[in-house]
């Protein structure tokens, strides 16, 4: 049985949380062409057909407080492949 889609506003949220959390410049790599509007819309939905976003939510909290950087998506992240393929978020 398929999982219904999230709440759309909760999980562009949480892709973009995510991407704060692994490095991922996201803005740079739409403005490079890395990644189209479909891929944008289309990470947008795997994240809202997820199951598992209370975990996802629990990981997001404890990478937001840790001072260690930016660190790979979990496994379960739907969008991991992505994160890892797109631009790092250039140090400050």
């Amino acid at each position: 049985m398929m999982q219904p889609l999230g709440n759309l506003s909760r999980h562009l949220h949480l892709v973009k949380r995510m991407a704060r959390a692994t490095g991922t410049a996201l803005d740079t790599s739409v403005q490079d062409g890395q990644l189209s509007i479909s891929d944008w819309a289309d990470a947008i939905t795997r994240c809202r057909g997820c199951a598992r976003v209370a975990e996802c939510e629990n990981w997001l909290s404890e990478a937001e407080l840790s001072l260690s950087g930016p660190r790979p998506a979990p496994l379960a992240c739907e969008n991991r492949d992505l994160f890892r393929s797109l631009a790092p978020l250039a140090a400050e």
